[in-house]
């Protein structure tokens, strides 16, 4: 599962379920300190949140630091939507940060309670997601080209990493990503991009690409919203990346910049 939808809502799975993570572990840190005086629930908050807070900015600094040539201005570096993070730079300023405030006897027993509870079921979360998720394979289904023509998409992929975006034109945050998108195909050769349009008849995907003026290898039609019933993808846009032999081996719901779109190649597909 990708996404979960909430009402009118889709949300991507894993941070969503990272929010439920930091909640209860906040949850379980002012429960412990409050044990030890009502005085220590609110330092004990306060400190867990410095801790989260410090991990967050440490992270997405790294992360512009490393993807910087792939930002156009400092605005687009501030903005977070895309998601990228370095966890490994993250999680070391944590536990810096994290000694540091255990110096505070007082608090220590709370702060140690609600980090390990966050850990813990992040950790869960993550397994049963991976577990989920190396079941989903690159599906053999035919899909109709801009040409009428229709073909595979394992005969595109061709025992090949290859990227699949769901999109729509009537979609603000897939408009905007697809510069991105093109971009890349031509600078990863050895990776197949598949764009594939959601529900769209052939002459309005035409218009919009030529309007825009886009050129992408492969423009598939899923008219039904297949692929996405497949993979339980809800919402758009979604990113899949499969590797050489067609196993999902990560998801991207929500916007794509360069710098995110490059981190995830080279995490999984290089």
């Amino acid at each position: 599962m990708i996404a979960v939808n909430l009402g009118p809502l889709a949300l991507p799975v894993s941070p969503l379920l990272m929010l439920i993570s930091v909640i209860i572990g906040f949850t379980v840190t002012s429960l412990v300190a409050k044990k030890a005086g009502e005085q220590h629930k609110e330092s004990a908050s306060n400190a867990l949140f410095i801790i989260l807070l410090t991990a967050l900015v440490v992270g997405r600094f790294v992360f512009v630091l490393r993807f910087a040539d792939s930002y156009d201005s400092f605005w687009q570096m501030l903005d977070i939507r895309d998601r990228g993070i370095d966890y490994m730079a993250a999680l070391f300023s944590a536990i810096v940060v994290l000694f540091i405030q255990l110096k505070q006897r007082q608090l220590r027993k709370a702060l140690l309670s609600g980090v390990i509870t966050m850990i813990a079921l992040f950790t869960l979360f993550t397994l049963v997601i991976t577990a989920g998720q190396a079941q989903a394979v690159l599906p053999d289904t035919s899909f109709m080209q801009l040409d009428g023509k229709k073909v595979k998409i394992t005969d595109i992929s061709q025992q090949r990493p290859t990227v699949v975006n769901l999109w729509a034109s009537w979609c603000p945050p897939c408009r905007r990503e697809m510069p991105v998108l093109q971009k890349a195909e031509q600078r990863y050769a050895d990776i197949s991009f598949i764009l594939l349009n959601q529900r769209e008849p052939t002459a309005t995907v035409e218009h919009f690409l030529q309007q825009n003026g886009l050129s992408f290898k492969h423009v598939l039609l899923d008219n039904k919203g297949d692929m996405a019933t497949a993979m339980a993808a809800f919402g758009l846009p979604i990113t899949l990346y499969f590797d050489a032999n067609g196993r999902l081996v990560h998801s991207h719901m929500g916007e794509l910049s360069a710098a995110s779109l490059q981190q995830s190649i080279e995490q999984y597909l290089k």
